[in-house]
């Protein structure tokens, strides 16, 4: 484009302007924000899961199979969905519901626990704890477990522990209960 001054001077040549580059799509900045609010939506909700520790609460400790071989003498207790088997004889004693409908098989088991417990402490020569570890299926109802555990401690074991399998996603895999 060319353009003439009144004056009839020398013509000057100036460039046509550009056309506005397209704008900007906001799709990918969209996107971006996106994952952002993801991560932060995680983080702020597993906040109120997070377990924090209080002076006046004395936690129990957990301790691994290796060592409780090691510094325990243990008794096993495995309680099925149909059976309940004590010992590392594998002794059956009834079903979870016996347990709590027979006088009969709850003596016959806290007598057995008894043996057990005793023969721990007389036959050690050294310092050593009776530990009763609990091996349940994962539908056994507590009372079931309650009530071994009741027996457990009132015959001489010091130390009651659970069998369990880690789960790092055990939240998640968990059914919560409905009202």
């Amino acid at each position: 484009m060319e353009s003439k001054n009144s004056s009839n001077r020398k013509t000057r040549r100036v460039r046509r302007k550009v056309e506005d580059v397209k704008g900007l799509s906001i799709t990918s900045l969209l996107d971006v924000l996106t994952i952002i609010l993801v991560f932060l939506i995680k983080n702020v909700s597993t906040e109120s899961v997070k377990i924090s520790t209080e002076k006046d609460i004395n936690y129990p400790s957990t301790i691994t199979n290796d060592l409780l071989m090691e510094k325990a003498e243990v008794t096993p207790v495995k309680i099925f969905t149909d059976r309940i088997i004590l010992g590392n004889e594998s002794l059956n004693f009834g079903s979870p519901q016996d347990l709590l409908l027979s006088t009969d098989k709850r003596k016959a088991i806290q007598q057995y626990l008894k043996v057990e417990a005793d023969a721990i402490y007389n036959n050690s020569s050294e310092e050593v704890e009776a530990c009763l570890i609990v091996q349940a299926d994962n539908n056994i109802q507590c009372e079931y477990i309650s009530e071994i555990v009741k027996i457990g401690t009132s015959v001489g074991y010091t130390r009651i522990y659970f069998a369990t399998l880690e789960d790092p996603d055990w939240l998640k895999n968990t059914n919560v209960a409905s009202r």
